[in-house]
């Protein structure tokens, strides 16, 4: 372990984040907010040197999927700040003044924005802590952490495009990783594959789809994988893009939706649903007194955000079918076919991937190029089936893990009691041991249940993360088929296997705080956007404890 003269020429921060996406935005403009309060003057104020080390080379918000008129399913008074402090200078209110839009907005009549519109906000508040002394390295790669003697963690992290490393240390960490897009896993042995396309980077994908398609009358088939939001709204934007491709011959490119459920479910965003996402919310949750409990509650509000679907979605994708129908039957009865009509929508339900491979293409269009061949298996009738497809489109959500590989290639890993990768959180509050605890919901049937992993979602936004890293010379783990239990406050930090209470810990010991990956622990609205600044002034008060 390095010794404490070695680190006299690291930098030293109050806070080091990891990522900079909205958790961590949130977090920024909290700090900025103790900075300018009247309590403290600016040279007194907590946390003065606050560093965010983001791997994108600027603030993005998911543009893969900033489609035209897409549009939130949160309200904009669920944004970085509203709910912690009204007044802050980082709502979305704020936003909109500053850019002389408020009453443009108001007369729209809406309460959620475009998605388009809040990743401008999200970057414009990006930039507004910046300039009021936040500190960002954008371009930067995390590659390692190391705890030192002098009980601060060394964050290594390398430049992507000069490839220069940079060593910094503090007593505070923010791991907030966002999600990595994840694949079916049939998919996943094939890919990378510049005709396997994750909705993570749909419209720059897209566009390179199109652009390598000879115009030469052919018809496509895609596949689109997933039942959730991301992947009605790719079909979507693909059948209107396929419609606008000549096709010759009185043929037809082929759509095909492809997915494990009986049909489309639609998000349920009634008004007593929606209250699972309320920061009181999260007390609850925490509390419940076993994995089972906590279990049980995700189960029952899985439709409220998890492979669903926004009914005015589902409504449109519906109306093109139904159009899709009638034209059939005005050609059945006329012979007479619309210019227009180029492609047709398929949906394949009770679905899923036996396996892919990769072929040569026989098809003009992908002439040099290769193909994607899929088989099927039909759920139903186990009925076993194989189709070639020129690209498949997968909606299939984030995996939120990718802190726990960089904890346990870390010589952190024995301060939190991480002995694998394979990492399940705990409420500080929970029984250690079972103790023949009945639990609240005893007669939910355990089919179903949950990886032991806290952060995996199966759809929805994220930022994508500052990635994990190998292991590293300071690993000392075995038996990587472990599972390590590792205890976390309500507070989102995590605590020693010695701690004595929920916020207790080493004095002297490094501090690590999680954002956007304690579902198991914290609720489902851990990886979304609806509690950030609620959250992000709980963690800035543990912050400034001493």
């Amino acid at each position: 372990m390095p010794s404490p003269s070695s680190t006299d020429s690291v930098p030293l921060y109050d806070v080091i984040g990891l990522g900079f996406g909205p958790a961590n935005i949130a977090i920024a403009g909290a700090i900025v907010e103790k900075w300018a309060s009247s309590e403290t003057s600016s040279s007194q104020a907590p946390l003065q040197q606050v560093l965010f080390i983001e791997k994108q080379p600027e603030f993005r918000w998911h543009p893969g999927m900033l489609l035209p008129n897409s549009r939130m399913q949160i309200s904009f008074l669920k944004d970085l700040a509203t709910l912690r402090s009204p007044q802050s200078p980082f709502t979305f209110l704020a936003y909109l003044h500053s850019q002389d839009r408020l009453l443009n907005f108001i007369n729209r009549g809406s309460f959620t924005p475009t998605r388009k519109e809040y990743s401008d906000y999200l970057a414009w508040a990006a930039d507004a802590v910046e300039k009021r002394g936040v500190q960002v390295r954008y371009g930067e790669e995390v590659v390692a952490l190391t705890r030192l003697d002098d009980g601060t963690v060394e964050v290594r992290s390398r430049n992507l495009q000069t490839g220069e490393e940079f060593s910094r240390r503090s007593r505070n960490i923010i791991l907030s990783p966002g999600g990595t897009p994840k694949l079916p896993p049939a998919l996943s042995v094939i890919a990378p594959h510049p005709r396997i396309i994750h909705s993570a980077y749909y419209l720059s994908a897209v566009e390179e789809f199109f652009a390598s398609v000879p115009q030469n009358g052919e018809p496509l088939r895609i596949a689109v994988i997933g039942a959730g939001q991301s992947s009605t709204e790719v079909l979507l934007d693909l059948h209107s893009r396929l419609n606008a491709l000549p096709v010759s011959g009185g043929r037809k490119h082929e759509l095909e939706m492809i997915f494990r459920k009986g049909s489309l479910k639609p998000s349920d965003d009634t008004p007593f649903s929606n209250e699972i996402f309320d920061p009181a919310t999260t007390d609850m949750w925490f509390n419940l007194p076993s994995k089972r409990d906590r279990q049980a509650v995700l189960r029952e509000y899985n439709p409220t955000n998890y492979s669903v679907v926004n009914m005015r979605t589902i409504d449109s994708l519906y109306e093109v079918m139904y159009h899709q129908k009638l034209l059939d039957s005005i050609k059945d009865r006329t012979g007479r076919e619309e210019e227009s009509d180029r492609t047709r929508i398929t949906l394949r339900p009770y679905t899923s991937i036996y396996s892919a491979e990769l072929v040569p293409s026989e098809s003009e269009n992908s002439a040099g190029k290769e193909s994607i061949r899929l088989t099927l298996h039909g759920m139903l009738d186990r009925a076993v089936s194989t189709k070639t497809y020129h690209a498949v489109f997968c909606g299939t959500g984030y995996d939120r893990d990718s802190w726990t590989r960089l904890l346990a290639a870390s010589n952190l890993a024995d301060e939190f009691g991480v002995k694998s990768s394979n990492i399940e959180l705990v409420p500080a509050t929970e029984p250690v041991a079972d103790q023949g605890t009945v639990p609240l919901f005893a007669d939910v049937v355990e089919a179903g249940a949950l990886s032991p992993v806290s952060s995996r979602s199966t759809d929805g936004f994220s930022t994508p993360p500052t990635p994990a890293t190998p292991h590293s010379e300071h690993s000392k783990l075995n038996g990587e088929g472990q599972t390590s239990k590792v205890r976390i406050s309500r507070n989102y930090r995590l605590l020693s296997p010695r701690a004595t209470s929920d916020e207790s810990g080493s004095a002297a010991g490094p501090r690590i705080f999680l954002q956007g990956c304690t579902q198991s622990t914290h609720g489902l609205s851990e990886s979304l956007l609806s509690i950030l600044g609620v959250r992000a002034g709980l963690v800035v008060d543990e912050l400034c404890k001493a």
